[in-house]
């Protein structure tokens, strides 16, 4: 039974206050006029600031001037956001809704990293002079834009834009407070493919022959960047954090697909070794993201999924299968073996090292590593495509590939990389959208161990603002319907409040974080019959509920407890307390965790939103394919000492 009270005042469930857009934009605005007062000066060939930086670097590393200071600013760039996304989240799971963009500390480092790495690719097409590649984009009869440059750029804009975007969104349609939302794929997906550019820079440098691209050091330079290429793996970032939104499936296909690709491309690109600096560097990121997070107060670190499995059978198949002899076989057969055996071991240590609700039964791994495996040689064949397209724009003719049985034909690889890209999606697209299930579940949720504040026993838990936690034991109807389930477990969070204010309440017990508590439910050996190992909050600012998986796309739950939310005008914003005996319908858990979401809103304008946010993020991945495609074709001429004037897509 559902009771409805008034709690306090909460953030805002639209969107932020217009002075601190104001100020944001601002922000925004002084680097913009700055960068661009910069490339102006440039362009017209007079002496800048920028101009001097970037001659400097391109004296000690040896790359052009519109390769080394934009991509080392875009690198450091994406640290500085990954740092400021891995801070946020977890601050969003304990304390719940800021009142803005300049509320939370964590955003400055987001937003500053973004604006960091669209300005790095503004700043190498305004530092394009010198010898350019063959194939470039005219901005002026004088002035060409590399292609890397324009990736960099389109990445980084996409980025920015979804940052008002997200506010528009939450006004039109209230807070979506999940990683994959719509606008938040636009902020974190342009920052973590904007990274694609930096290959393709050091590509187009190496076409022209500059000196610091044929040493040794630059070709491990040119591995690691290409490895960087693995910093999608934020999208696993809910299952990092355990609070997952969207079936376990996805995390099978996101991470077969990229375990595969970025070993198997580094290993191609810089033969032995390639895939363990792969490894290395995975390591190298997660490393610094969980030691950073970790150092600061009562944050809740994001754990990791390992990849060393994955490098290490890609290093291994390499000696069987030797890239040269046939990359595509030994693309292939890598894949297999990171989507069984990588996979399978990655499980494992899920046990070890991940948060709730992992490790996923080991039952359920008869349907997991298929999908994964899929996602693996979709991941392998991409890697082919890449790798070939990264050669053909490094040659200075762009020769055709071979069909010689050392590598595939062209037109074989173009088709592996489509192949691929096809794979991923057709499974995204089925595996990824969660379902509320059919309703034909109830659950009879009862109490015991109940403890109210100063240490009472007594009574029961009715909501408000006086601590009470208590054991919680689920039985459910019908008794077998929960017998597959990927998981099943209690998940309490954003108990410290708006602002973080209370620390007084129960804390994580596997991590002893404030306002987050996750916690296994165990059956009882009564059929149909779960318990909670551990106490659940059920009263002030915590959301509680009990979540249920079941195979392939079902995410439903029981909620417990939620505050009163003014800011949520309908009846999803009331309190609710789940009394003890009470029987529940076990139902969608979007609603819950979703609370703040509008439904007043007309279905055409929902579509028309959808629709244009996500079509934009398919133009942009199709725009990276044609800057990858126009830089690999044959053309152009070679000037070692001026700016070359040769074809342009």
């Amino acid at each position: 039974m559902l009771s409805h009270k008034l709690a306090s005042e909460a953030p805002t469930a639209g969107g932020a206050a217009f002075d601190e857009i104001l100020i944001a934009g601002l922000m925004a605005g002084a680097v913009m006029l700055t960068v661009g007062w910069e490339v102006l000066r440039e362009r017209q060939g007079h002496p800048t600031v920028v101009g001097r930086v970037a001659d400097a670097v391109a004296r000690v590393d040896g790359l052009p001037r519109w390769v080394g200071l934009p991509m080392y600013l875009a690198i450091l760039s994406l640290l500085s956001a990954g740092f400021g996304v891995w801070w946020d989240v977890p601050i969003h799971m304990q304390n719940g809704r800021d009142e803005g963009p300049l509320a939370n500390p964590s955003h400055y480092p987001i937003f500053l990293g973004i604006l960091g790495f669209l300005h790095a690719g503004i700043l190498s097409i305004g530092l394009a002079r010198g010898p350019m590649p063959r194939r470039t984009v005219r901005l002026a009869p004088s002035w060409h834009a590399p292609m890397g440059a324009l990736v960099v750029v389109a990445a980084g804009l996409i980025a920015l834009v979804g940052f008002p975007a997200d506010d528009l969104w939450h006004r039109l349609f209230g807070q979506d407070v999940t990683e994959w939302g719509p606008t938040h794929v636009m902020m974190i997906g342009g920052a973590v493919t904007c990274v694609l550019g930096c290959p393709l820079l050091l590509a187009e440098a190496r076409q022209i022959d500059a000196p610091g691209t044929r040493s040794r050091f630059a070709r491990h330079r040119e591995a690691l960047v290409l490895a960087l290429c693995m910093i999608p793996f934020a999208f696993l970032m809910e299952f990092d954090l355990g609070v997952p939104q969207f079936p376990a499936a996805t995390q099978f296909i996101i991470f077969g697909f990229l375990s595969a690709w970025i070993p198997i491309a580094v290993r191609i690109f810089h033969g032995r070794g390639g895939a363990l600096i792969a490894g290395g560097l995975y390591l190298a990121v997660h490393g610094f993201l969980f030691v950073t997070i970790a150092a600061l107060p009562d944050v809740l670190p994001g754990r990791f999924l390992l990849f060393v499995p994955a490098a290490l059978l890609v290093e291994l198949i390499a000696i069987a299968l030797p890239p040269a002899r046939g990359r595509l076989r030994f693309a292939l057969v890598s894949g297999l073996a990171v989507g069984t055996l990588g996979l399978a071991a990655e499980w494992w240590w899920s046990g070890v090292f991940m948060p709730l609700p992992q490790p996923f039964p080991a039952a359920s791994l008869v349907w997991f590593i298929p999908i994964g495996t899929a996602a693996a040689l979709g991941g392998a064949l991409v890697a082919v495509w890449h790798v070939t397209q990264l050669e053909r724009v490094a040659s200075p003719e762009a020769p055709p590939a071979p069909d010689d049985g050392r590598s595939s034909p062209r037109w074989r690889q173009q088709a592996a990389g489509l192949a691929g890209i096809g794979i991923l999606m057709a499974l995204m697209g089925y595996f990824a959208p969660p379902s509320g299930g059919d309703g034909d579940i109830s659950a009879t949720v009862t109490y015991d161990d109940v403890a109210h504040a100063g240490g009472s026993g007594a009574g029961q838990c009715t909501g408000g603002p006086e601590q009470c936690t208590a054991s919680v034991t689920m039985q459910v109807s019908p008794a077998d319907a929960l017998d597959d389930a990927v998981w099943v477990y209690a998940l309490a969070w954003q108990g410290r409040g708006p602002g973080g204010r209370d620390d007084s309440g129960p804390r994580d017990p596997q991590t002893d974080t404030p306002g987050i508590v996750r916690v296994d439910l165990q059956p009882t050996g009564i059929p149909g019959e779960f318990r909670s190992t551990g106490p659940l909050p059920l009263y002030g600012n915590w959301k509680t509920l009990l979540r249920v998986h079941l195979f392939p796309t079902t995410l439903v739950a029981v909620p417990l407890h939620a505050p009163d939310d003014p800011a949520i005008e309908s009846d999803r914003g009331r309190e609710i307390v789940t009394e003890d005996g009470a029987v529940m319908t076990v139902s969608a858990e979007k609603q819950f965790l979703q609370r703040e979401q509008r439904e007043d809103v007309p279905g055409w304008l929902h579509g028309t939103a959808y629709t244009l946010v996500m079509g934009s993020w398919v133009l942009l991945v199709m725009f990276y394919g044609w800057c990858h495609a126009s830089a690999a074709r044959p053309g152009g001429t070679t000037a070692p000492t001026r700016e070359r004037e040769g074809s342009h897509a």
